[in-house]
């Protein structure tokens, strides 16, 4: 979707508006799945024209990629400030705390309801099995890259090896749990979360000194 810089004049108005079409894509696609909803009922529900729907979004896939991405970031101040302190902390409490949020993210009611949708909808619609995997895994591992392209310990790691790193560890933190959630099931608890998530991150942190 569309971003607009802090110092334009109407950058406050443009962001709650986006905040509002961003929820309105969202109900609708758990509500209506992707090929029940229309541009006209998201720009209805969100309290806007649809002239103001394209300006933010170029189409329905804009936002559902959108409504997917938007699972994988911080959802309010509180937990952004969660994120921001892990950051400052050493690698291994970092990747521990990424791990968590991550395994908590892909089981969260919403995200499930979104695999369900695309699961549904894969035969008529399969762009939307690459649009979930990069809006849920994808941007995980390209932020995990990022980070330890940063850090000391890392950043000296040929970028093959950095990625090959990064997609390691999130292979850890998927397991036939995931499975279960989709299925209505009861998915990990948290001590169990932080148990998968530590031994993620023992591995890469062996794999650095190997």
């Amino acid at each position: 979707m569309r971003d607009w810089t802090p110092d334009h004049p109407k950058a406050k108005l443009m962001a709650r508006k986006q905040a509002a079409i961003l929820e309105a894509a969202r109900q609708a696609f758990l509500r209506d799945g992707y090929e029940g909803t229309s541009m006209e009922r998201i720009a209805s529900d969100a309290g806007v024209s649809i002239m103001t729907l394209y300006r933010h979004a170029g189409g329905k896939d804009t936002l559902f990629a959108a409504v997917v991405e938007s699972a994988c970031h911080p959802a309010d101040q509180v937990e952004q400030a969660k994120l921001e302190n892990s950051l400052k902390k050493s690698l291994g409490d970092v990747l521990v705390f990424v791990g968590v949020m991550f395994q908590e993210r892909l089981a969260n009611p919403t995200t499930t309801a979104l695999l369900r949708v695309v699961m549904m909808e894969t035969l008529h619609h399969p762009h939307l099995v690459d649009m979930a995997y990069n809006g849920l895994i994808a941007t995980h591992e390209d932020a995990l890259d990022t980070f330890l392209s940063q850090r000391s310990e890392t950043a000296a790691l040929p970028a093959e090896q950095r990625r090959k790193l990064c997609e390691t560890f999130f292979n850890h933190l998927v397991g036939i749990d995931t499975l279960r959630v989709l299925l209505g099931m009861k998915g990990l608890s948290e001590p169990e979360m932080l148990s998968r998530a530590k031994f993620a991150t023992t591995e890469l942190l062996s794999a650095l000194v190997s």
